[in-house]
C-alpha cells in the first residue's frame, strides 16, 4: 500500500467524510513514521472510536429516538479463498464494484497481519466438512481505510456438488443518516413530467438507489456499466433504477457521475500539486481535451485557467 504524504492525507480526508456520514467503523492503519501526519492519524482513530462507541451505546439505551443502521458484510468464497459472491453492502463498505471483488483472493483485501491469521486458521477449518469460527480481520478498502472487525467464518459443503465453500459475515453498527433526508418511510411515488413514468419505490428500493449513489462516489475513476447491467447487478430493473435515481437525487445517473468527477477535479486543481493530466485520469476522463471541454462547460474556465 502506498504510504506517501499525499496518500496519507487523502486517507485522513476520506476518514473525515465517512465520520461526517455517520460511519464510525473505519480506521486508518498507523505508519512507522514519526511526524505530524502520524500523530494526527492516531488522534483521529481515537476520536472515531470514542464517538462510535458513544453512538452505539446511545442507540441501545434509547432505540426509539436514536435509529441504528446495521450494515452487513457478506461474501461467499471457494475453498481456495477466491470470492464467488458478494453483497451490495459489502461493495459499499469496501468502496469498490462487484467486478473488483469477484474472482479475487480475499487475502488481497487484507492487511499483512490478517493475511497470516487467515492462512494459519483456515488450514485447520478446511480439513472439516463443516466448521465455524470467529476471526478478527482487518480488511482494506479501495480508499486505503481499514475495516477491523470480528468476522463469522462458516465452512460448508455446497449442495450442487461444487465442493467446500466459505461464508464470511460481519455486522457493523452505524448512526445512520446524519441529516434529515425527507424520504418517506414506506413508499415513494416517482414521476417524470406530470403523469408519466410512475414507479413505486419500497424502502428497500430507496436503500438500493442510495447504494448506487455511494458506489458512484467511491468509483469516480471507473466507467459505469450500462443501466441495464447496473440494474442487474443491483437486483432491480433498468426502469426503476433510472427514474428512481432521478427523483431522489434530481439528476440522471450518468450526469451525476460527470458532475461529481468535475467537482472532485476542481478541488484537486485548487488544493493539490497533481498535474492536470493526473487529475483527469484519476477522475475517469479519457483525454485531456475531453476533460478541459467538460470542465469549461461546467465552470466557465478551463483547468489551466483555474490553476493559473
Amino acid at each position: 500500500m502506498p504510504n506517501t504524504d499525499d496518500f496519507r492525507v487523502k486517507r485522513i480526508q476520506k476518514m473525515l467524510l465517512e465520520m461526517a456520514k455517520g460511519n464510525f467503523f473505519y480506521t486508518i492503519e498507523p505508519s512507522d513514521k514519526n511526524d505530524n501526519i502520524a500523530s494526527l492519524v492516531v488522534m483521529l482513530n481515537m476520536v472515531n472510536e470514542e464517538i462510535g462507541a458513544a453512538f452505539i451505546h446511545q442507540g441501545f439505551a434509547n432505540a426509539h429516538n436514536t435509529p441504528q443502521c446495521i450494515i452487513q458484510l457478506s461474501l461467499i468464497l471457494n475453498s481456495q479463498g477466491k470470492v464467488e459472491l458478494v453483497t451490495n453492502g459489502t461493495c459499499s463498505l469496501l468502496a469498490c464494484m462487484p467486478k473488483d471483488l469477484i474472482g479475487k483472493q480475499i487475502t488481497e483485501f487484507m492487511t499483512e497481519k490478517s493475511q497470516k491469521t487467515w492462512s494459519k486458521k483456515m488450514i485447520k477449518h478446511l480439513k472439516r466438512d463443516r466448521s465455524e469460527t470467529v476471526l478478527f480481520l482487518e480488511l482494506i478498502t479501495n480508499d486505503g481505510l481499514i475495516l477491523a472487525q470480528d468476522c463469522q467464518i462458516s465452512v460448508y459443503q455446497a449442495l450442487d456438488g461444487s465442493g467446500q465453500k466459505i461464508l464470511l459475515n460481519s455486522v457493523f453498527f452505524s448512526k445512520g443518516e446524519p441529516f434529515e433526508t425527507g424520504l418517506p418511510k414506506n413508499k415513494l411515488k416517482v414521476t417524470k413530467g406530470i403523469k408519466e413514468h410512475k414507479v413505486t419505490l419500497s424502502q428497500e428500493d430507496i436503500e438500493m438507489i442510495r447504494e448506487v449513489h455511494d458506489m458512484i462516489l467511491n468509483n469516480l475513476d471507473k466507467d459505469l456499466p450500462s443501466l441495464k447491467d447496473l440494474a442487474l447487478q443491483m437486483g432491480t430493473n433498468e426502469y426503476k433504477l433510472k427514474y428512481g435515481f432521478k427523483q431522489i437525487y434530481g439528476t440522471t445517473i450518468f450526469r451525476f457521475l460527470t458532475q461529481e468527477r468535475l467537482r472532485k477535479s476542481k478541488t484537486l486543481i485548487q488544493h493539490s500539486n497533481l498535474s492536470l493530466k493526473e487529475i483527469a485520469y484519476m477522475n475517469g476522463f479519457k483525454s485531456a481535451a475531453h476533460f478541459s471541454r467538460a470542465f469549461r462547460d461546467k465552470y466557465g474556465k478551463t483547468p489551466t485557467e483555474l490553476r493559473g
